[in-house]
């Protein structure tokens, strides 16, 4: 994941990690500008996701970055602890955050979702 794609991330460790379904659509436009990622991701949220209360591994976390939701990651339990993992733009990397921590690195939980 040398390019750091937020949503291909997702794609990957669900497909790989979790043996869950992804759609093959499933795509962000690296080069589109924050609110082009924006609408592509409410875009997305709205044909594939389906918001849970209670999520499982492998769901879907959307993330608020810069006050938009922008961002996602792949919900997991590390020694009980609810976590995300996602890969970083700015840092150029994959990291896992606590989601209680999320906020000292400037992102808040919009929703979690599961696949339709």
């Amino acid at each position: 994941m040398g390019d750091a794609d937020c949503a291909k991330l997702v794609s990957q460790v669900r497909r790989e990690v979790f043996d869950l379904p992804v759609p093959s659509e499933v795509e962000v436009q690296r080069h589109s500008s924050r609110l082009g990622r924006v609408g592509q991701m409410s875009d997305l949220i709205d044909i594939y996701g389906e918001p849970t209360d209670d999520p499982k591994e492998g769901d879907v976390v959307l993330m608020i970055c810069a006050g938009r939701p922008s961002h996602v990651g792949v919900f997991c339990l590390v020694n009980g602890q609810k976590c995300v993992l996602h890969s970083m733009e700015s840092a150029g990397m994959v990291v896992l955050h606590k989601i209680a921590d999320l906020h000292k690195f400037f992102l808040k939980v919009e929703g979690y979702y599961k696949w339709k």
